[in-house]
C-alpha cells in the first residue's frame, strides 16, 4: 500500500470536493421556505375551522330561529287567532302577561309561574327569554320573562302587532 501524501489539496481537487459536497446537501433554502409555509397555512387552517367544526354541538337554542319563531308564535297564534294574524286577543294576551292560567279560547300552555314563559312558548328551560309589548312612544305596556339588563349576545325578533285598535312592537329577545 502506498503512503498517503499530507499536502494540501489543490485548486482543481477543491472545487470537485465543494461540487460533490453541494450535491449531496439534503434541503436547500427554497425547501426549508416551502416547508415553514405549508407549516403555518395548515395551523391557521386548524386554528380557524376546529372551532366552527364543534360549535353546532356546544350551543343552545339561543340562536335567531328560536327567537323568530317564539315571535311568530306569540303574533299569530297564541295571543291572538291565527284567521287574525297579529292582531292580539285582549283577553289572552292580558292573562299570558299577567302569569295566570290562559282563559277559555287561548292557545298557550300554563303550568306554574315558575316555567312561564317558556312551557307557554315551547323553548327549553335553558334558554332565557323575554317578551316586551311596546307602545308607540316607547313606553312598556306588557313584560314577561327574565330581566335583560345584564344579558349577554341577546339574540331579538321584532313584530309590529295590533292590540285594543292600537298599533304595539312586540320584541322577544332570546340568550
Amino acid at each position: 500500500m502506498a503512503p498517503r501524501s499530507r499536502r494540501p489539496p489543490s485548486g482543481d481537487e477543491r472545487t470537485a470536493r465543494a461540487a460533490a459536497s453541494d450535491t449531496a446537501r439534503g434541503q436547500t433554502t427554497i425547501d426549508f421556505a416551502v416547508g415553514a409555509t405549508l407549516f403555518l397555512l395548515t395551523m391557521a387552517f386548524v386554528f380557524a375551522f376546529v372551532p366552527v367544526m364543534f360549535q353546532p354541538f356546544a350551543t343552545s337554542q339561543s340562536d335567531p330561529l328560536v327567537a323568530d319563531r317564539v315571535a311568530n308564535r306569540l303574533a299569530t297564534d297564541i295571543l291572538g287567532d291565527p284567521s287574525e294574524p297579529y292582531v292580539l286577543n285582549t283577553t289572552c294576551t292580558t292573562a299570558f302577561f299577567a302569569n295566570n292560567a290562559p282563559p277559555a279560547g287561548c292557545s298557550y300552555t300554563y303550568d306554574t309561574a315558575s316555567d312561564h314563559p317558556n312551557l307557554a312558548l315551547g323553548v327549553d328551560a335553558d334558554t332565557t327569554i323575554n317578551v316586551t309589548v311596546v307602545d308607540p312612544a316607547g313606553t312598556v305596556v306588557f313584560d314577561a320573562g327574565e330581566d335583560r339588563t345584564n344579558a349577554q349576545d341577546v339574540i331579538t325578533a321584532q313584530r309590529r302587532v295590533l292590540y285594543d285598535g292600537q298599533s304595539y312592537e312586540l320584541y322577544v329577545r332570546v340568550w
